[in-house]
C-alpha cells in the first residue's frame, strides 16, 4: 500500500528525524549526518521510487518500516 506524506512524516519523527526546512512542496528531514527531502504532495501518494529511496537511505526493510 502506498504511503501518504503524513504517514512517512510520523514514522520519521518516531525514528528521531527532525524537520530542518521546507522549500516549496518538499520537506527536508535530518538526523545526525543523514539529510534528505520528502515531497509533501498531500493530494497524492508518495511514488514507489521515492519510497524505495527513503527505505534505502534508512537501511530498513518495508516490513520493518510498516511496523514503526
Amino acid at each position: 500500500m502506498p504511503y501518504k506524506f503524513l504517514d512517512i512524516k510520523k514514522k520519521l519523527l518516531k525514528l528521531g528525524f527532525k524537520i530542518v526546512r521546507q522549500k516549496g512542496s518538499h520537506v527536508v528531514f535530518k538526523k545526525d549526518n543523514i539529510i534528505f527531502p520528502v515531497p509533501n504532495h498531500w493530494w497524492k501518494d508518495i511514488s514507489l521510487w521515492v519510497e524505495k529511496a527513503i527505505l534505502k537511505i534508512l537501511w530498513i526493510s518495508k516490513k520493518d518500516f510498516d511496523n514503526i
